[in-house]
């Protein structure tokens, strides 16, 4: 009984600590931010870009530009030579 009671205490802890440890780096965040900022307005920006996360857009394969000749049949060839 003893060991779930302080198995509960022990993650209690664990998670307060994480908890803390999250909080005082958006602190030190915003008091960086305040420290670089000139004016307010710098200070708002530089907060609105802390929020903003980027888009990630998928990375598309385009087909090769160029086409070694060996690996062409003869049909591709003459069309790649009419283009």
């Amino acid at each position: 009984m003893s060991e779930i009671v302080l198995s509960l205490v022990i993650a209690a802890l664990l998670s307060l600590i994480a908890w803390e440890r999250h909080e005082t780096k958006k602190e030190r965040a915003k008091w960086i931010n305040a420290l670089l900022a000139k004016t307010a307005e710098q200070y708002r920006d530089l907060e609105l870009t802390d929020k903003v996360k980027p888009i990630e857009t998928p990375k598309v394969q385009s087909p090769p530009e160029f086409i070694p000749e060996s690996d062409l049949t003869d049909e591709q060839f003459k069309e790649q030579i009419n283009l």
